[in-house]
């Protein structure tokens, strides 16, 4: 059945035309204009009928292709069923595999980490008990990785030196640089089995210290050297010990008298490394004076004098028969010392063969000293070697009295 729209169109065109063939027995002029103004409305409405039945059947194609495809997608054969289950299935296998790797490797990555950590912490309890710091120099890249205990042995904070290896040869006495070098060197070129070198480093506040370098080189999997890695170990204190017994045993060679407490008294400044040294005999008995036999200072034998031990350090090393040592402020405890810029003070009372004190030997600086002391055994034969000299001479002087009286 047409539609409602062309029946109505059709019937208009038909009373037009009636019209039209009506319309010159009536109207003359304006009747003909009248038809061929209806004529033209008829041509276009025939032309829009045309074109309206060709998109109806371009339409009706379009829908009839739509469904033809429709209907192969949804009827697939046999065939494309079972490639697709096969595709599925081993996508299935290949994420279950996936996942179950992944599962494995977290697990070895868990037990790896946990491995890692306990001998990290194993490690620190070693580096601790040995009280060393760890280096490590990445010849690759010329960068060097300096522990915190590395840096603090020095005086540094962990943010005040650079991983450049230069921050460690710079610092590196002159007179053992040249060696250091060429011991690294040799460990390089292969050489030596493991590098080991003692020198001096400077510290923060400018005095040298002593250090122990072990380390090994470490190649990559071409055979190439590629990095070194090492400890660092503070052996002021040893070295110390070492230089002090060299300065007891030259002073024990040494003449008696004057002479003797002279290398004595500089052979204990060098061993504490302080600026003023000296030995002292008690004037009197209770004693309240005491009178300087050997003195150096600042690098040089210095002028010896007697003075009164009221307010000095000295008074309670001689009145108390006791070692005295302040590190620092010891201008604030004594302020008499700081006449002398003395900040710091180590001093040692010596006995004769009865046990009486008859004077001490004692050090002195401007700055503080380092809490470390040389071993006590080193301390007391300083002390014993200027008893023996003191008391030597007491004895010389009563012989040499007793013999003018008589």
């Amino acid at each position: 059945m047409p539609p409602i729209a062309t029946t109505l169109l059709a019937s208009t065109i038909a009373s037009g035309a009636a019209a039209a063939t009506a319309a010159p027995l009536a109207g003359g002029a304006e009747g003909s204009l009248v038809i061929a103004v209806l004529l033209a409305c008829s041509v276009i409405l025939l032309v829009r009928r045309a074109r309206l039945r060709r998109d109806l059947a371009a339409a009706a194609a379009q829908f009839a292709l739509l469904d033809s495809r429709f209907g192969d997608c949804a009827t697939p054969s046999s065939d494309a069923l079972q490639s697709m289950a096969v595709e599925v299935t081993r996508y299935r296998k290949a994420v279950e595999a996936l996942r179950a790797r992944r599962q494995r490797e977290l697990v070895g990555r868990v037990q790896a980490e946990r491995g890692l950590q306990q001998l990290e912490e194993r490690y620190g309890r070693v580096i601790r008990g040995v009280d060393d710091a760890l280096w490590e120099w990445n010849l690759k890249n010329d960068r060097a990785y300096f522990s915190t205990r590395w840096k603090s042995m020095i005086g540094y904070a962990d943010h005040e030196l650079s991983d450049r290896i230069d921050e460690w040869v710079e610092r590196i006495h002159a007179d053992d640089q040249d060696a250091f070098m060429q011991a690294l060197k040799r460990h390089l070129e292969g050489h030596t089995v493991r590098l080991e070198h003692e020198h001096r480093l400077r510290h923060h506040d400018g005095a040298w210290r002593w250090v122990a370098a072990r380390a090994s080189l470490v190649r990559d999997a071409a055979g190439e050297p590629s990095r070194i890695v090492g400890l660092l170990s503070d052996i002021t204190p040893r070295k110390r010990v070492e230089e002090a017994v060299v300065e007891i045993a030259e002073g024990l060679s040494a003449s008696r008298g004057d002479e003797s407490l002279r290398r004595l008294v500089r052979s204990f400044a060098s061993a504490l490394g302080v600026r003023e040294a000296f030995v002292c005999e008690c004037s009197d008995y209770p004693t309240t004076h005491v009178r300087m036999l050997a003195r150096w200072k600042a690098g040089d034998y210095a002028r010896c004098v007697e003075f009164d031990l009221t307010g000095t350090a000295c008074e309670d090393v001689i009145c108390e028969g006791r070692t005295v040592f302040v590190a620092r402020d010891a201008d604030t405890i004594w302020p008499l010392e700081g006449q002398y810029e003395r900040r710091s003070y180590l001093g040692l009372p010596c006995f004769d063969s009865n046990g009486r004190v008859i004077g001490h030997i004692a050090c002195a600086d401007d700055k503080p000293m380092r809490e470390e002391l040389p071993h006590h055994a080193i301390l007391k034969i300083f002390s014993m070697r200027a008893a023996l000299e003191l008391e030597r001479s007491a004895l010389e002087r009563a012989s040499a009295q007793s013999a003018a009286a008589e």
